[in-house]
């Protein structure tokens, strides 16, 4: 039923991959982008999530993208449940920015109002998907290194072309298919015209999911009347003093880059010093 799962973390380029996969001749994924079948909607069963593939072309590919299975244990491990040999995807960024990333979202679509810090204390989540060596050892051990390709954000940023060959390459499909996104930016910052607005859009969102329309939630996400609608191109909010990360944070992450660094055998040093230079999210 599915070959390949882009895991995550979010904030690393989840809708470029997507736009870029989505086209490409022998590969399949859902309109809906994030299905979340083996953290949220697991109970609703393998039947459940068959319908997301049915209407795949025969002898295509097919995968799905959902950004939170990468810090939630249980659910790589539902997926080796499911299919031991299936591959996955996913996409480190610098984690700092990373978590400012997803703090600065949910400030702007009005889903939190407070500080950083005040968002890394009541959103754990933010913290966890940063815990690139915990959660990547916890992968490995269930399906070995071969399985997952591991993609560099900054690569993205520097090379897109190569990028995308990389993921062609690991999935086994024509590698020199050009996406029209390749020089794109896909998915950025945006401020919602109406916090109000946004939050009603949020919950009919979560209904949508609910109700089991996924697929219709993704093409309404598409929607760029619905997007231009709810929001307008983001305001900067990074300053050129850049953002200041609590300590423990930073011990944290540096230790994770460290045992990161030995897991991959790839320094990941470039990381360490947590700098924001008129960041935007």
């Amino acid at each position: 039923m599915v070959d390949f799962i882009f895991i995550g973390p979010s904030k690393t380029a989840s809708t470029w991959i997507y736009e870029a996969i989505r086209p490409h001749p022998d590969l399949f994924v859902p309109a809906a982008k994030d299905i979340y079948f083996f953290d949220k909607y697991h109970d609703r069963g393998s039947a459940w999530y068959a319908g997301f593939f049915r209407d795949a072309p025969v002898g295509s590919l097919c995968g799905e993208l959902s950004h939170d299975y990468f810090f939630n244990p249980v659910a790589i491990e539902r997926i080796h449940a499911f299919d031991s040999a299936v591959k996955l995807i996913c996409c480190l960024r610098n984690p700092f920015e990373r978590a400012y990333s997803s703090y600065l979202h949910m400030v702007r679509v009005g889903m939190f109002t407070g500080s950083f810090e005040d968002a890394l204390e009541k959103f754990p989540f933010i913290v966890d998907e940063g815990k690139y060596h915990t959660n990547l050892s916890h992968i490995f051990s269930l399906f070995g290194r071969e399985a997952v390709l591991i993609l560099d954000f900054d690569e993205l940023e520097a090379d897109p072309g190569r990028f995308a060959r990389r993921i062609f390459n690991f999935l086994g499909v024509d590698e020199a298919f050009v996406p029209a996104v390749l020089h794109q930016k896909v998915n950025p910052a945006r401020d919602a015209r109406s916090k109000t607005l946004a939050r009603m859009a949020k919950r009919a969102a979560l209904l949508l999911r609910h109700l089991g329309c996924s697929n219709l939630l993704g093409r309404l996400k598409h929607s760029r009347f619905i997007n231009w609608l709810v929001y307008r191109q983001a305001v900067p909010q990074g300053s050129k003093g850049g953002v200041s990360y609590p300590e423990q944070l930073v011990r944290l992450y540096h230790a994770e880059l460290e045992g990161l660094s030995a897991l991959l055998h790839v320094d990941f040093s470039k990381w360490r010093v947590a700098r924001l230079h008129d960041y935007t999210g």
